[in-house]
């Protein structure tokens, strides 16, 4: 399958933080072990799949079913229900193999959350979190200039996309760490410093309302948790320090990403727009990442501003048919 390479899509550049832990290593040999003596000609594969579990209401087949017609190509997408590694490379190998995504199995694939078939017939895994990110602001927000300061919200997988694309690609000279749990926080600081980019970022870990209160507030805030109401007294703590800096006066503000989309309104995102932020949605990222995802498979370009809308049109329309439930909203 031919590869384009653009300049926001070179998985070459975040493989050093992302495809190095340990939990990459069995996934990423698998994908090499893939052989190419059986494969059909390019032109004959036609199946992507979503890998991962339970699932069942994402939108994403919807979107590469839309896409792949729009370039004129006969590719169905399939949702697949599975929770082991093996079922998914098996069908990842198969002859008819056109690309695929790996969701809630990013644990066991490391950071790979995009599988794709490089020029000389490999399978290859990329991420397009940080690319999602890094698209998604600067098309908000285009003027961006280094040294800003930037916050990440939550310590999760996507943490470590988030602090990628602001440390090494939107060039913040820090980043304030803001999350629940110290043990999470302490997980993303090691892979950070073990496996970071030639640029390293200063993270500093921001644990209490007193110590928000005596740093310069961030330009950018990137929110990576489920739309939940704080519950515990963690929870408290992390959302009242992102509130401090939010409602904080200050004669320009800065803006907020929040990667959860159900609902496409949070309440990061409405407590950010009332304090005068600007906002970017979730399915904005999303879409971001569609994009990449089909100059990988494909070396085309797509109609983005149609898929935009598409993607949005699915996550209200997902939005309003399923209740408000605990989901990390990624789907």
């Amino acid at each position: 399958m031919p590869r384009k390479t653009n300049r926001s899509v070179n998985p070459s550049q975040p493989k050093a933080l992302f495809d190095e832990q340990q939990e990459a290593t069995f996934s990423l040999l698998a994908l090499q072990a893939w052989s190419p003596a059986t494969a059909m000609a390019p032109q004959q594969r036609n199946r992507l799949y979503i890998a991962g579990g339970p699932g069942g209401n994402s939108i994403g087949p919807a979107v590469h079913e839309y896409i792949a017609k729009s370039l004129g190509l006969d590719w169905t997408c399939e949702f697949l229900r599975m929770s082991s590694i093996d079922d998914v490379m098996r069908l990842y190998r198969a002859a008819d193999f056109a690309g695929g995504l790996c969701d809630e199995l990013v644990k066991i694939l490391g950071a790979c959350n995009t599988v794709y078939l490089t020029a000389d017939q490999q399978l290859c895994g990329s991420n397009t979190d940080w690319v999602g990110i890094y698209d998604a602001i600067l098309a908000r927000k285009p003027d961006n200039h280094p040294g800003k300061i930037g916050l990440v919200y939550g310590a999760g997988g996507a943490s470590r996309a988030a602090i990628y694309a602001l440390s090494a690609k939107l060039r913040c000279r820090t980043i304030y760490l803001v999350n629940r749990d110290d043990h999470e926080v302490a997980e993303v600081l090691r892979d950070v410093h073990e496996h970071g980019d030639v640029y390293k970022p200063q993270i500093v870990h921001v644990r209490k309302l007193s110590e928000a209160k005596e740093l310069e507030p961030p330009h950018y805030i990137v929110s990576t948790v489920p739309d939940f109401e704080a519950v515990t007294a963690e929870e408290t703590q992390a959302r009242n320090i992102l509130t401090e800096f939010l409602q904080r006066p200050s004669p320009s503000k800065g803006l907020l990403l929040d990667m959860c989309y159900h609902p496409p309104m949070t309440r990061n995102l409405k407590l950010a727009k009332d304090s005068g932020w600007s906002i970017v949605q979730g399915f904005t990222v999303v879409a971001c990442q569609f994009r990449v995802q089909w100059e990988l498979w494909t070396g085309k370009a797509i109609q983005t501003d149609e898929v935009f809308r598409l993607t949005e049109k699915l996550i209200r329309d997902r939005d309003e048919a399923l209740p408000l439930v605990r989901s990390n909203g990624y789907h």
